[in-house]
Formats: structure tokens, sequence, C-alpha cells
């Protein structure tokens, strides 16, 4: 009886705090004048932090020694301006209050929440099985600690869908929902946090709900293979740690994803894709039933509707000799005249880098992209296998394609590390960087999946071995250097299993030995864990008690090594450094005669910092002594034996430059018109990437960095010659103003994500920070031409129908604006599907990448651009083409200035926009297929069904992919999607992981 009196108690008290609560909630959302609405934020924080239980200035430091505000999320984006209304219950660390004004959550950055009972990101059956009322819903911020994994709270944890549905979720210094619910279901969720129901879905603490108003839309994933994702209940922290990593992973990628407006592939989940939803509108790039519903399809269709008639092919095109009095008519007369360029020839390169604007494939399509070192990778992202296309000879329709004017063919300067652990890539990525020229050279990490590979082969210039490798590894790295590749190996098992002669291996763990090497003489440095030599004198290995030095066995002059065929090779052998005490091999110099292939492998840890060996004061002095003798050892094996460009230089910190505003006086003030709305003080303009001080007599200068752009009025540069540009440039829009810098970190930067002008151009002679797809590098040195280029483009139009196409527009342009010269029309200067500059067939020299931002009625394209104009190494650029070609021909054409040629480009580039928003495709098609290298070239085709078939290619379609049709006649399209895609080669493999 006493427990039914109980029970009726204990349901009346809880039905009135349930009604209570409610109807001061109800309350609090309807305070203010007009109505406005504050957040309701409840927020649990442990003791300690809590003075008292008041709530004046709810305020802690962080970690990082900050101050904290507790009375609202860090994730609001208006969180400086709340101010606490009313506190509506307190008890020890809890608080339940009122904030004013409401506050901002913007959602684009995070990841939409998947629909239906799930593992990831959480532990739930998000299927609304609740009924939330439309008429009092709310949005709702949930927190939770995520360091703080309770396996054991699974069974007291209380579940969200319990209390709402789940819509987006992000991860980084704690777990973060928005939830849709409404007063009733809030109610009950705060009663259950009062009474100290604080663990929810997999265990989590929570620490805040507060009611948000939401900005934005969430990022999609997409995925085929389900088992990349957790299928099961977590079960111990081991699991949480790993999970809370791909937590943290999917979230970083999601923030890549919105900011750089473009589909991204999550790193060690190979077929995870995420798309932004500024992207799946603006800028679709995938046809996936899983990443759009029918509503955005339609979008996709009504922005890039699919041409009823085709465009032409090589084939159906007449090619048109480019001195026509049409061509002159529509480049202007600049083309007429040429001028001598007086600058020096630097060293240098460019990596080229890939369009982001593309349109969804046909049913039957293949996707691929061209990737900064030239290979190409096929995946179908609606399927789960991965389209292959094996190697064939490509064949090209005419003998000048076939050969190339060129004795040697350069390889990208592209420098891979192999490591079986971070420390030891982190180690000898530092080292390299310390030690080669920094503007010849790219250094990039080679995982185990790429490297048991064919792809990155014909990329390298060097690989760097750290550590052991499995056999199919090995097998790679042989193949590697009998194809004329150069390999550094430190402290390796690959000096065994490469070269099978040093066949004993004696275990020295953590010794600290004498080796010499040239002129250095007895240094101490740390050995590798193995001894690897041709064979012990004894049948056992040394002893500490043994009397008198050991001698070993004469390392062998030569080893015979088999390739993945069987073929026997033989490298010559030479001991470059010995360890002092028992003679052994220390440095060892592998030479393969017929190919050049080259292979150093050491013993001694020439990567290790000393750092490393603090802890151990004896080792730590010793190689701290030695340090200077360990990097002019690794320099002078590089440049010695490997024959790399080694160029120590002292580091030194980059100094940016202010910008210049060229252009004529009303032009400059009609942009700024357009801007000063959105300017702050200080006339200041904030891009998506970096601000911008605009600068009249009157503005108090600041100082240039990577994060800050002063741009000067009224000034001229020391560095670019206004009257040479403005001389040439004959357009009426394009290129007339301009932005223009020494350094900076990219130009991309300063139009990323607004709307500038149109026809404007950010140009600058060198920058920091540039970069492609998949994290590749842009190489910017002196004598490469980088700019990007603003346009501005209605969507009724025929480009705004077909805006992928802009990316071969900008391709022709870079080609036209030199061989649109009379006398240059033979330059051997070429384009590669989709966005790569060619010197003949071989060696790249450019390239370019496209943004967009869709504003109302129009799109806003951001075209980055990088050719080599007069830096010869490590490739080759447009000026040394030209030398070659008098050589050649005996002719006397003169080089090409900086300025000049951005005029030139900019007239091209304009009279092919014109042109073709006219509808006039012939014109832009007669250059296109004259100088890209793709006529009636073969490819063998891998299909998703397993089956192989041979196929050639046609041309492009109007949105500017790939045609190539199969001998039964049927056509196959190919888009640039993410993949990476040799065409040259005809052949469609995996892309390298970056």
């Amino acid at each position: 009886m006493l427990l039914t009196l109980f029970y009726m108690v204990s349901t009346w008290v809880q039905s009135w705090r349930l009604s209570s609560l409610k109807a001061r909630l109800i309350g609090a959302i309807n305070y203010g004048p007009d109505f406005r609405k504050p957040s309701i934020m409840f927020y649990t924080k442990p003791s300690e932090f809590l003075k008292d239980d008041t709530v004046v200035n709810i305020q802690t430091n962080n970690e990082n020694g900050t101050s904290e505000n507790l009375l609202t999320s860090s994730l609001c984006s208006n969180k400086n301006s709340a101010k606490l209304k009313d506190l509506i219950w307190s008890q020890g660390d809890k608080r339940l209050c009122t904030i004013y004004p409401q506050q901002q959550v913007d959602i684009s950055e995070w990841l939409s929440y998947p629909i239906g009972k799930t593992f990831f990101p959480l532990c739930l059956d998000n299927c609304n099985q609740i009924n939330v009322s439309e008429s009092s819903t709310i949005h709702v911020l949930i927190e939770a600690d995520i360091e703080n994994f309770t396996p054991s709270a699974f069974a007291k944890a209380m579940k969200l869908e319990d209390y709402g549905f789940i819509l987006s979720w992000m991860a980084d210094k704690y777990f973060a929902a928005i939830m849709k619910t409404d007063v009733d279901h809030l109610s009950k969720l705060s009663i259950a946090l009062m009474q100290g129901q604080c663990f929810i879905n997999n265990g989590l603490i929570l620490t805040r709900i507060e009611s948000v108003e939401i900005i934005g839309k969430p990022c999609k994933y997409i995925f085929n293979d389900p088992s990349v994702l957790p299928g099961k209940k977590l079960i111990g922290k081991s699991q949480w740690e790993a999970h809370l990593q791909t937590l943290k992973t999917f979230s970083n990628f999601a923030k890549n994803a919105f900011q750089e407006e473009k589909p991204v592939e999550i790193d060690n989940l190979p077929g995870v894709i995420i798309i932004s939803d500024k992207l799946t509108v603006d800028s679709p790039m995938f046809e996936m039933s899983c990443a759009t519903d029918k509503d955005d399809d339609k979008q996709i269709e009504d922005h890039f509707p699919v041409p009823s008639t085709p465009p032409p092919t090589p084939a159906s095109i007449e090619l048109k000799d480019k001195s026509t009095p049409e061509l002159i008519q529509h480049l202007g007369s600049s083309v007429l005249k040429s001028t001598t360029f007086n600058d020096e020839l630097n060293t240098s390169a460019t990596e080229s880098i890939n369009n982001s604007i593309t349109a969804p494939p046909p049913i039957d399509s293949v996707s691929i992209i061209t990737s900064a070192n030239n290979e190409i990778v096929s995946k179908n992202f609606k399927i789960n296998s991965k389209n292959v296309i094996t190697n064939r000879a490509s064949k090209f329709s005419s003998e000048k394609k076939q050969t190339s004017n060129y004795e040697e063919i350069t390889k990208p300067p592209n420098i891979l590390i192999y490591a079986d652990s971070t420390v030891a890539s982190d180690n000898i990525q530092r080292v390299l960087k310390q030690t080669l020229n920094k503007e010849k050279y790219i250094i990039y990490t080679l995982t185990p999946e790429d490297a048991r590979r064919d792809v990155w082969k014909d990329q390298t210039h060097l690989i760097v071995v750290c550590g052991n490798v499995d056999n199919e590894v090995a097998t790679q790295l042989i193949d590697y250097l009998v194809a004329g590749g150069k390999l550094l190996a430190l402290c390796s098992d690959t000096l065994h299993t490469i070269l099978p002669s040093f066949k004993t291996a004696e275990v020295r763990e953590h010794e600290l030995v004498r080796f010499s090497y040239g002129r250095w003489k007895n240094v101490r440095m740390m050995h590798h864990i193995f001894c690897y030599q041709a064979s012990p004198v004894k049948s056992r290995f040394s002893q500490d008690n043994e009397d008198g030095k050991i001698v070993t066995r004469p390392t062998p002059v030569s080893a015979n090594v088999k390739d993945k065929q069987g073929k026997n090779h033989t490298f010559q052998i030479k001991v470059l450094g010995a360890e002092e005490t028992w003679n052994t091999p220390s440095i060892v110099l592998a030479d393969l005669p017929s190919s050049s292939g080259k292979a150093i492998f050491s013993q001694i840890h020439l990567e290790a910092d000393p750092s490393q060996y603090e802890l151990e004061e004896a080792k730590f002095n010793a190689l701290k002594e030695s340090n200077s003798a360990r990097l002019e050892i690794l320099s002078d094996l590089l440049g010695t034996h490997l024959k790399l460009d080694v160029k120590p230089e002292p580091l030194m910190e980059t100094v940016y430059t202010p910008g210049f505003f060229l252009g004529r006086h009303e032009l400059k003030l009609n942009m700024l018109d357009r801007l000063k709305s959105k300017m702050k003080s200080n006339n200041i303009f904030k891009t998506s990437k970096i601000e911008l001080q605009f600068c009249n007599n009157d503005t108090k200068l600041m100082k240039a960095s990577k994060s800050l752009l002063p741009i000067l009025l009224y000034q001229c540069p020391e560095n670019f010659s206004t009257v040479e540009y403005f001389e040439n440039l004959q357009t009426k829009e394009i290129g007339r103003l301009v932005v223009y810098t020494d350094i900076i970190t990219s130009t991309m930067d300063v139009v990323a994500g607004c709307e500038l002008y149109h026809g404007l151009v950010v140009i600058s002679r060198q920058q920091t920070s540039a970069s492609g797809r998949n994290k590749n590098v842009w190489l910017s040195p002196k004598g490469c031409v980088t700019f990007s280029l603003q346009i501005h483009i209605p969507l009724n139009t025929y480009i705004g129908q077909h805006l992928s196409i802009i990316q071969h527009i900008a391709a022709t342009s870079i080609v036209l604006a030199i061989r649109g010269i009379p006398g240059y029309e033979d330059i051997d200067l070429n384009i590669k599907w989709p966005n790569d500059i060619y010197v003949g067939n071989e060696i790249k020299i450019g390239g370019l990448i496209v943004t967009s931002l869709m504003e109302s009625q129009k799109a806003i394209c951001n075209i980055g651009i990088g050719i080599n104009l007069s830096n010869s190494i490590p490739t080759s650029c447009i000026n040394d083409i030209i030398i070659k070609h008098n050589e050649k021909n005996g002719t006397k054409l003169e080089t090409i200035g900086y300025e000049k040629y951005l005029a030139l480009l900019f007239n091209a580039f304009e009279s092919i926009f014109i042109a073709m928003q006219n509808e006039d495709l012939s014109y832009f098609y007669q250059f296109y297929y004259n100088y890209w290298l793709h006529t009636d070239t073969e490819v063998s085709v891998t299909l998703t069904d397993g089956i192989t078939k041979e196929a050639k290619i046609l041309g492009i379609n109007s949105l500017g992919f790939l045609e190539v049709q199969e001998k039964d006649g049927n056509i196959l399209t190919v888009q640039p999607d993410g993949n990476s895609f040799d065409i040259l080669k005809g052949l469609i493999v995996p892309s390298l992981t970056r």
C-alpha cells in the first residue's frame, strides 16, 4: 500500500514538474518584443569550474588558457553577443537558463545524419518514430564529451531518438548534433537531465543542450561499401579511440569539402565521398541516388542540360590555319608583333591542378580526372567495383606527335617517401626539405596500398624507403630500379630483399657506432637494428669477449636481381662507407649501368634527428656533435650519387608583399563601390581565405601577411610593366582590372568564395601555398606565370548551361596565346585532356583549376592557371620551346615576355568566350582539336562487369567530357571526377593517395 502511495505521489510530482517546466519553456520561447525567441540552454560542468550557484558571468579557462563562455556554445556564430535573461533552474554543476538573442549555428561544414538505424556516428534508431509537433518545432544543439567513453553506460543511457529527430552532426573537441524536436519533448529531455540521466547514445556524457536557429545545409557523405563504417556497437575503449578518430576525420573532410567547394574522398576510406550542399546544387559532380534526391536531380538537369546535337569531333571539323585573318580579328593586332624577353631563366617547376566544375555523366559513363602527377584513375561511384584500363601504347594521328623534339624525357619532380612509421616519415621529409632545392622537388608520402601498384613509378624522381617493406613492395622497387629509377633506403630490409647476397643479419639494437664515409671520418651515429652483410667469417655472430678485430668477408662487386618477369639484371655493388669496429658496410651503392638505375642503402640512421634521443644523454650529446656531418653526408649522397639538385639554404621567413590595383580609374571605383557595403573598418574586405585592405592615400597601411593582402589603389609595382601589359591587351572586359603582387599564399585566396568583378585578374610572381587536388602541391617559382581570373556567367547563356566547358576554353587560351602568333604556329605546345599543358606529348609545363559559386542567376567562376614561361628546370618552359624551335628550324622567333604573354592569353580567352556565348562552337573546336594530343588514341577499358573492351577516343562532348567508342560502335562518356588517368599511355588506374 505504501509503495502504491509512493508511486502515486512520485507520478504526480513528476507530472507537476513536467507541466511547470513546459509552461516556463513556452513562456520563455514567446518572450520579448515582436516575439523574438531567446535560446534555452541546459549546461552541466564539473563543479570545480563553477564558483557559486549564481549565473552572472559563466566563464572558465579552457586547456589553452583562453576564456571560454559557458553561457552558450562556441559553435554559435553570435556567441559573443549572448547575454543571460533568466535562470530557470540551478543545482550543483547544472544550469537551465534562457539566453538572448537567439543563438545561431551554421551547419554548412557539418554532416547530414543518415536516416534509419545506424551505428555511425552513434548507435541510434533515427527513423523518426516519435511525433514532433509542427506548431512548436525547435532545433536543439546537443553537445557531448567524446574524451571520456564509458562502455558500461550503454545500459543506462537515454536515447536521443526518444526526444527528437537527429538532422546533422560534427566532431571536434566534442561531439555535436542538431536535433529537431518540440517543446513537449524538450521538457521531457530537460527533466531527465535534471534527474541526472546524463549518459546518451554510445555512453557519451551530455554536456549541453541549447535551442538554436540553424543556418545553411550540411554536407552529405556517400559510399557504396557499407563495411567501411562500423556495423555493430562499440564494446571497448580501444574501439572507441579508433571510432573517435574516424568521426574527427569525417568532420575535417566536411570542412574541406565546403571550403574548397568540391567533393573530397576521405583518406584511408576509399570510395567514401563528402559533398557540400553548395556543390551539390551549384557545381554537381556526381550522379548517385544515394547522394541526391529527385529535387536535386532536377536542379542538376536544369543547370546542365544534355544537348541533342553532338559537338564536332576532330574527324568532323575542318582545322583552320592559325594565321588566318579571322583569327587575327578575334585576338587583336597585338599578335602581329613580338618583343624580346630579357628576364633571367630561373630554376623551378609547376604542377598542374584540376578543375572542380563538372556535371553528371550519362548512365554508361566511366569517370576519370587528370591529376597533377599524370596518371588516371577510374571509379564509377554508382557501383562497388573499380574500372581499370590496361596499359597499351597510344596511337597518334600525326607523325609529329609520335616522337618528341627533345632528347631527354623529364620526369615530374616528385619525391616519394615510404616509411613504416610516422616519425620516420616526418624525419626524412624534414631533412629532405633542408637539403634539396626547394623550388625543384615536391615531396609526398606513399601509402602501402599505392606502393603495391604501378601508377607511381613513371611519376617519381626518387623514392626514399625508411624501415621494412613486404615482398610485394620490394618487387615493385626492383622494377622501378630496372626502369632507371632512384632509391634511397635508410635502415631498411630492402638491402636484403633487393640484394639477396646480403643474407646475413646481426642484431645491433639501439647501438651507437662509428663509421666513415668519404672525407667524414669516425662519425658517431645510430645503427639500424640489423647489420646486413654478405656473410660472416665464422659460423656464428661476433661476441663481446672475442679477442681481436673481426674482419668480414669482402662485399661482392655485383649482384644478380630478378624483376617481376623473371629476367636477370646485374647491379654493380660498391661500399661507400663502413663501420669502424667490425668493418661492416654502412652505406652501399647499387648501380645498374644498363638503365642508370641507382640505389643507396644506408644502415645508419641518417634521417634521425638528435632530439629523438634527448632522454639518453650520452647518445644525444654524441649525435648532436655529429649532426652537421649527418646532413652533409646525406647531401653528398643525394647530389653526388643520385644526381639530385642539392641546394641547402638557411630557413628564411617568407616576406609577403602588398598588392597593386591596376586598371582604369572608373573601373576601380565601380568595383570598390560594389564592395563598400561589405567592407569592415579600415577598408578591409574579407574573402573566405584572406582579408583584403584597399588602401588610398589616407588609409593606414597594414603589413602584408599570409592572411592579409593590402592593395594600393594609386601606385604601380616595380616588377610589373603596366605599359607592356595594357599595350598588348585588346579585350573589352577580361584582364581590364588587375591585382598584382610579388609574393602571396595563393592568388585563388583573393577570389575565394566571393563576388568581386567580372574579368578581374589576380597575378603573382610567386605563391607560397598553392595546391592542387587531392593534396597535390603546385610549385610556383619565379619565371612561372600564375594568376586567377574571375568571370561572371549568366546561367541562361550557352556557357552558363555548359559550365564544365570553361576549363577547356582556358586550356585552349594558354596554347593559343603562343601558337596564335604568326610564325609561332608550329611551337610544340599541346593540350592533354582535360586541363594539362604539355611540350610534345611527354613534358608537362602547366595546368589549371576552376571553382564555382552560384549567386542568384549567375555563376561566379574562378580560374587558377600556372604555366612555365621562363623557368627551365625541372621540366621545361615556353621560352625554352621557342629557343629549341629556332635551333631546329633556323628561325629567329623572339621569346615572350611575362606581361605580354598574360595579355595575349586574356585576348585569346575573351575571343573564345564571346564566340561560345554566341554559340559559334566551331571557332573553339578548331583550335582545341588542333592542339590536343588524343586524336584516334586507343585505350583498353575494363568495365564494371570485368569485361575488357578496346576503344578509340572520339573527342569531347558539349560539357567537355571525353567520348570513346568501342569496336561495336557503343560510345562511353568519360568524366573528370576525382580519378587519375594517364591518357597518353592508354590506361586507367587508381590514383595515388595524398
